[in-house]
Parts: C-alpha cells; sequence; structure tokens
C-alpha cells in the first residue's frame, strides 16, 4: 500500500507524515511544487509538481491506495479578501486530483482535512456541534472546505473512491510561524518564546475548541484504515476555551511576564464566529477515539521541548520588540 500526502509542507500535514512514517510500514508519497535545500521526507518518494497541472495530478496519484488531503492556502482571516483567487487556488487543484483519480480508476482511500471552526458558522444555543448540523460558514475559507466535502461526496457516491472528512477544530502542538494569521495557541509560545508581545485578533471572550496534534495523527491513522464510502467526523476535544484562558495558560506555563497587544479590526467580529466547539461523540462510537491531551499540559510540553528557557528570561528581560498577528 502507498500512502500520499499532499499539503505536507503545512503544520498539521508535516507532522501526519512524521507520524504515519513512524507507525507504519507502507511507503509514502509526497506531492510537492519544488524540493528546497536541507528539506527532510524521511523515504518518503518525492513528486515535484502542482495540484493546479492535471498531468502532476496523475502522475501523483498513480499506484496510491490511500491519500491525505491537506493543500490549502488562505486562512479564515484573509480568505474573503480575493475571492475568486482563492477558490481557483483551493477548488482547482482538489478537482484536477479527483479528476485524475477517476482517470486511473484505482478507488484509492482518501482522508480529506475540513474546518471544524469555519464550517458550521454561529449559533445561539451554544450546543457543540454534530456532522449532522446544517452548515453556513461566513468566509470564503469555510466555504471552500464545505464545498470540497461534497465533491468528495460525489466522487464517492459514484465510486471513485471511499473517503473520511476530518472537520478539525484549533489544532495546536508545535510553534508556529510569528507570522501566522491562524493558529493562536503554537503562534503566541514562539513570539513568548522570542521576547515579543503576543498579538490578538478578535475578540478575547471568543471559544474554540483545541485539539492536540499528537490526537489528530491517531484518528488520522484510524481513517485511513476504515474504508467505507462516505463518513464526515468531527475531530476535537469536545471542550471550549476562550481565547483568554488560552493566554491565561500559556502566561502559567510561560512563567515569564507575556505582553498581549489586541489588535482593533472589526472586520474579525464578521469573519470569525463567537463560538465553536464540537460535539466528538461520532468518532468515539466508530472509531473508539478519544483525545487524550490536556490542552494545560499540551502546551506545558510545547515550552518544555523548546529547549529555550533561559533564552526566553534574557530575551524577555532585554525587551525584544516583534511579534506576528495570529488569528483567534
Amino acid at each position: 500500500m502507498v500512502i500520499g500526502f499532499t499539503g505536507a509542507r503545512g503544520f498539521i500535514g508535516s507532522y501526519l507524515l512524521r507520524y504515519i512514517a513512524s507507525t507504519h510500514a507502507d511507503p509514502t508519497r509526497v506531492l510537492l511544487r519544488s524540493v528546497r535545500t536541507g528539506e527532510e521526507f524521511g523515504k518518503a518518494e518525492i513528486v515535484c509538481g502542482d495540484l493546479l497541472s492535471p498531468v502532476d495530478c496523475a502522475r501523483f496519484v498513480d499506484g496510491l491506495d490511500t491519500i491525505y488531503y491537506l493543500a490549502h492556502c488562505n486562512t479564515p482571516l484573509n480568505s474573503d479578501h480575493d475571492r475568486p483567487n482563492d477558490a481557483m487556488l483551493n477548488m482547482i487543484p482538489l478537482l484536477n486530483l479527483l479528476q485524475a483519480v477517476q482517470a486511473r480508476n484505482t478507488k484509492p482511500h482518501l482522508v480529506y482535512f475540513s474546518s471544524g471552526g469555519a464550517i458550521y458558522g454561529r449559533r445561539a444555543d451554544r450546543n457543540p456541534w454534530r456532522e449532522t448540523d446544517p452548515c453556513a460558514p461566513s468566509s470564503s475559507y469555510g466555504i471552500q472546505k464545505l464545498a470540497a466535502e461534497h465533491y468528495l461526496r460525489v466522487a464517492a457516491e459514484a465510486g471513485d473512491l471511499t473517503c473520511a472528512v476530518l472537520r478539525v477544530s484549533n489544532a495546536y502542538g508545535t510553534l508556529l510561524s510569528r507570522q501566522r494569521m491562524q493558529g493562536l495557541i503554537g503562534v503566541a509560545v514562539n513570539n513568548i518564546l522570542h521576547g515579543a508581545p503576543v498579538r490578538i485578533f478578535g475578540n478575547t471572550e471568543n471559544v474554540r475548541d483545541y485539539i492536540h496534534l499528537d490526537d489528530i495523527c491517531t484518528i488520522a491513522g484510524k481513517a485511513a484504515d476504515r474504508r467505507e464510502g462516505f463518513t464526515i467526523l468531527n475531530v476535537g476535544s469536545g471542550i471550549g476555551h476562550s481565547v483568554g484562558e488560552v493566554l491565561n495558560i500559556i502566561r502559567r506555563c510561560a512563567n515569564v511576564p507575556v505582553q498581549i497587544e489586541t489588535v482593533q479590526d472589526p472586520e474579525c467580529g464578521k469573519r470569525l464566529p463567537d463560538w465553536a466547539v464540537l460535539d466528538i461523540a461520532k468518532a468515539r462510537e466508530l472509531y473508539g477515539w478519544s483525545p487524550l491531551v490536556d490542552l494545560a499540559a499540551g502546551i506545558r510540553a510545547m515550552f518544555d521541548a523548546s529547549g529555550e528557557q533561559t533564552e526566553l528570561r534574557s530575551a524577555t528581560a532585554s525587551g525584544i520588540p516583534g511579534g506576528g498577528p495570529m488569528g483567534s
């Protein structure tokens, strides 16, 4: 069995590739636009190509039994700036790949990483979202994810593939670029490690469901092993934490003063729902899966793994400026 990855350079994709390589003996294949000096993808076969090219998609899918699809550009905060471009960058690549799969008639199993926050929209009752609840995305990002789910459902119903859609909540577990617009915990911890302010977009009362990368990898592995027509699964902790609560946990784990800068952007209130928590009962029932990493323990492990506590204290004391933006 050959396992293929798109989006293997991304936050979740790079972590998942290492996990699959360490837990599976099957060969892996990665689609990349180009190979960068010093990059490591283990023993994975590298296919240089672009999902915007039907020819490259055909080369990539040939002989694949399983595909992890994590390729996506833009975030809920910036996807509406150029909606035609957002659709071109995110919808056409998936359609090219599905067309290549249909032409090859290999019927792979595809695990698609959707969104557990941007798909559902807003609700007043604050009950955790179930997979059967109506979706009302409020950004181009969410619209593209939901449209992708429907294209995959149609492909599965036509017998071209089987598919598991993972609606993943807010992932964390590794440091993220300080310039990222998405990934509250990873960006915040990285800023703190560099003695920089933590910049917040949106309301600190916004509530999110945070899930560690280790738990995401576990359910992703199970989703690849169980091959059925078409399945949608919420992947989260099932517990909501406000941005303010998360920042307090980060403060305690950092054990140094943390400077917070709130960016006033009225548009954030329109693009970001104030509450998004997932019901994960279906994943428990079908896969026997439950998240194991506690939020505080997961954040503390990020600081412990950094090996930069001494540098952190000296950098904070010297008042190094900087700090990248992040979405909440």
